[in-house]
């Protein structure tokens, strides 16, 4: 099939190495000049990682309001016991009696950090030691966890499913 245009373009020999330079410079530069899809992919797991930093953080040094910020209202924390603590109110519950009752030196290992869509992980080891602050005995545990975070309307990340597991401290 023969396509035939009513008009006849005809570009000068200049003409046609200009627009021939202008379609591959274009084609070069396109990806620094535009935000595609790659681009939001690679700084999510920064973004991700930066988080779980400040939560350990924000934990090690007892801030609470800066902490519950990283909750989505409707998230879920489940205890290594399998007690599912659930939205705002309980959440803030559980780390207000935490860092009264304990000083953590709580260290994440992260092996594995992905996204999927509004979706992203972030698992891995931990080992933590909490000291007692009553009476300065140390407790320490070791285990697995896993955080599910949900890109938000305005592009922040909250955690909306955290769980740790592990093994009991001996003697317990």
């Amino acid at each position: 099939m023969r396509i035939v245009f009513p008009v006849k373009f005809r570009l000068l020999p200049s003409s046609h190495r200009t627009a021939v330079a202008f379609l591959a410079l274009s084609t070069l530069l396109a990806p620094t000049l535009t935000p595609t899809a790659g681009a939001a992919r690679s700084s999510t797991p920064e973004t991700i990682a930066r988080i779980r930093e400040a939560w350990v953080q924000d934990l090690r040094t007892k801030q609470l309001e800066p902490i519950l910020k990283f909750y989505a209202p409707d998230a879920v924390f489940l205890q290594p016991t399998g007690e599912r603590i659930s939205g705002s109110a309980a959440i803030r519950s559980l780390f207000q009696n935490i860092m009264a009752t304990f000083n953590s030196d709580l260290t994440l290992h992260s092996q594995n950090l992905g996204t999927s869509g509004d979706l992203a992980y972030d698992s891995g080891d931990f080992q933590e030691t909490l000291t007692v602050i009553a009476s300065g005995s140390k407790i320490s545990a070791k285990g697995s966890y896993l955080i599910i975070f949900k890109r938000q309307p305005n592009a922040t990340w909250l955690i909306v499913q955290q769980v740790f597991t592990g093994t009991p401290p001996p003697g317990t």
